[in-house]
């Protein structure tokens, strides 16, 4: 392994694992995670609560900011809805985190910034894009100032009234096509991981500007995204692919330089909060990375390149552990501290031993802490494997 020390991990959580069940404190506690990720502001979604006391599954509706919104977002477009209709209070988080640090864990505020089809609902023209004029409503496009000012304004009220000892921050920049709410039922169109790519390029207002302002025509290059996708469907073309996404790297300088700025306002609104957190980020080596992992080439244009090499880029590993190895060989030789985004959930076995394993070895390609996904999730028995693995790493 590198260096000498285990790894630290991290559980993620959401606050209504906590919340009602005066059980959840010890199992938590005796995953023997180091630390909790417990989500602050979250996307819509439908959770399992597999040992709570009095609910099997909690519908979380609508994306949300679970720390008191009161009256920082007035007069603004984009506005955060409130998680008290399926948590019962305006601040989850802090009553959840409360419970966690009377037993000496360290809570780090999990926050999302630019998925909300609630906020993107409502406003269509803040939204990411595509090529064919299609609106990806779950996805803020950070081309936007507002979708900037709103992203901060999250960071601010998460420090504020959640006073979290770290914050990791998860949708720095724009969703794609591939990470959204609704049923998928886009696998029959078979459409290429390239083709995906194509379809996550925005031309919204804000972005077709910043393409204008460098030069660059936005009609003409959205009639080339067009074309390309159609090529890349044509099984005889499609090793044109390779050289046609070189011809795109113009549009991913400005998706870097939005997701760069989005960043930056964060890092203010963290500066003026007064506050010094842990800092991590869900972030990925691949440049044509969307959805919740802000690509490299993002950071290198925010002002944390600099400042903050204390943050940690967190990156996914969910498939095969060598591909896993492989994103974290790509992130540390970047020169960032880096940790690995495991999954204890299916298609994973419920195996300790071949967690523990896998684990390993993305601590040994420079994983420093590895994040587990996810505590509150996890079946009894799959807490158990995690348990098991956390153990057997130290």
């Amino acid at each position: 392994m590198v260096g000498t020390q285990a790894p630290q991990v991290t559980g993620y959580l959401y606050p209504w694992d906590v919340l009602g069940d005066s059980a959840a404190v010890a199992w938590i506690t005796g995953s023997g995670v180091d630390r909790v990720a417990l989500a602050a502001a979250y996307h819509s979604v439908r959770a399992g609560t597999p040992r709570h006391p009095s609910r099997r599954v909690v519908d979380a509706r609508s994306a949300a900011l679970y720390v008191p919104a009161g009256n920082a977002f007035a007069g603004r477009p984009l506005v955060p809805v409130s998680a008290e209709a399926w948590t019962g209070t305006d601040n989850s988080f802090g009553t959840a985190a409360s419970a966690l640090r009377a037993a000496n864990v360290p809570v780090d505020a999990w926050t999302v910034l630019t998925h909300s089809s609630a906020a993107g609902g409502n406003n269509p023209g803040l939204c990411v894009r595509n090529a064919f004029g299609e609106v990806y409503r779950y996805a803020l496009c950070p081309s936007h100032p507002s979708v900037r000012e709103y992203a901060a304004g999250i960071v601010a009220q998460v420090l504020a009234h959640g006073r979290p000892d770290g914050l990791i921050l998860e949708a720095v920049g724009p969703l794609g096509f591939s990470h959204q709410n609704r049923h998928e039922k886009t696998e029959g169109a078979e459409y290429s991981p390239f083709v995906q790519a194509l379809l996550s390029l925005c031309f919204c207002a804000a972005c077709s500007d910043s393409y204008e302002a460098r030069g660059l025509s936005a009609t003409v290059y959205q009639d080339r995204v067009r074309a390309a996708v159609v090529r890349s469907e044509d099984p005889e073309l499609t090793a044109a692919t390779a050289a046609d996404s070189h011809d795109f790297l113009p549009l991913l300088e400005v998706r870097w330089e939005a997701a760069a700025a989005l960043l930056d306002q964060c890092l203010a609104a963290i500066d003026a909060s007064g506050s010094c957190p842990r800092l991590s980020l869900h972030a990925s080596p691949d440049p044509w990375s969307t959805g919740p992992f802000l690509p490299v080439e993002a950071l290198r244009r925010s002002r944390l390149w600099g400042q903050r090499g204390d943050a940690t880029a967190v990156v996914p590993c969910w498939g095969s552990p060598r591909e896993g190895a492989l994103t974290v060989e790509a992130m540390t030789a970047a020169g960032l501290r880096t940790g690995a985004y495991v999954l204890a959930l299916p298609p994973k076995t419920p195996d300790g031993g071949g967690l523990a394993k896998e684990w390993a070895a993305l601590h040994a390609a420079g994983a420093d802490e590895l994040h587990v996904y996810h505590l509150g999730l996890a079946s009894t028995r799959r807490l158990s494997a995690i348990s098991q693995a956390v153990a057997n790493l130290r």
